[in-house]
């Protein structure tokens, strides 16, 4: 197991707030090499422009940093709209990914109901919304679901600091003009029938809210729901998260049957 995490690492793609890179995140996954690059507009990539953002450039991104930062063949895992950012890499740049998890990723517009709400608000209007959520971030987290301590409360103002309200809207916009499109759908389809592992993790709480087709849950590799867990699993639970990532990644090339809760 300890040659096939150093040979392929995991490249972990955040959503449509905050980073993946917290250290409580990342050292849940042992002896695994995960990467967390920030997305066009995230992190230390904040002062980028973002008013013609695509999908298509944010998984130009995340291929561009797995070729040069990387330099191998990866296990690419993305959360929420970052799912569907890297199912477009996956699709796209099959060269460069070992296997593709999606954590509760968008396949329609029903995931994207947030995204779709925020793309048509004004900036003005996207910026209040964010200074709301940053004035009361315990609120915002719990009411995610997500237990209250000193670490989350943390990792709340993290997230919520990490990009500009600009870049929320911008990456609302592109998620639901990429995930809209009949060619998307069409395209996951391919990619689960390409023969390459696509896996599919739900917290349990949330996974009848994620618009999962019956040919995508038949098809995939494995899927997970992971117990007593919602949507922001990874901060609910990082070690239950990781465990269910490196089960997934570590199951082999092989169909493994469909996981309940």
């Amino acid at each position: 197991m300890a040659g096939l995490f150093q040979r392929e690492p995991i490249v972990l793609v955040h959503g449509l707030f905050g980073s993946l890179s917290d250290p409580t995140i990342t050292g849940a996954f042992g002896g695994a090499t995960a990467y967390t690059p920030d997305l066009i507009g995230y992190g230390t990539l904040r002062e980028l422009n973002t008013s013609e953002l695509t999908l298509d450039d944010q998984a130009k991104r995340v291929a561009e940093f797995i070729s040069k930062q990387v330099g191998t063949k990866v296990h690419l895992v993305g959360h929420s709209v970052g799912g569907a950012v890297s199912a477009l890499v996956a699709m796209r740049h099959p060269e460069l990914v070992a296997s593709f998890t999606s954590v509760e990723g968008n396949f329609t517009l029903k995931d994207a109901f947030w995204s779709g709400q925020i793309a048509e608000k004004p900036v003005a209007e996207v910026e209040a919304i964010v200074a709301d959520l940053m004035a009361n971030p315990d609120d915002w987290i719990a009411g995610a679901g997500v237990p209250l301590n000193e670490w989350t409360s943390a990792l709340a103002r993290q997230w919520l600091a990490n990009q500009p309200a600009s870049t929320i809207k911008a990456q609302a916009r592109a998620v639901v003009a990429a995930t809209g499109k009949d060619a998307y759908l069409e395209g996951m389809r391919r990619l689960m029938a390409s023969g390459m592992p696509v896996f599919l993790i739900a917290g349990a709480r949330s996974s009848d809210g994620w618009d999962t087709p019956l040919w995508a849950n038949q098809m995939c590799s494995m899927r997970i729901n992971i117990p007593n867990a919602g949507h922001l699993m990874m901060a609910e639970d990082p070690h239950a998260f990781a465990k269910a990532v490196l089960a997934c990644v570590g199951s082999g090339m092989g169909t493994a049957p469909l996981r309940g809760e």
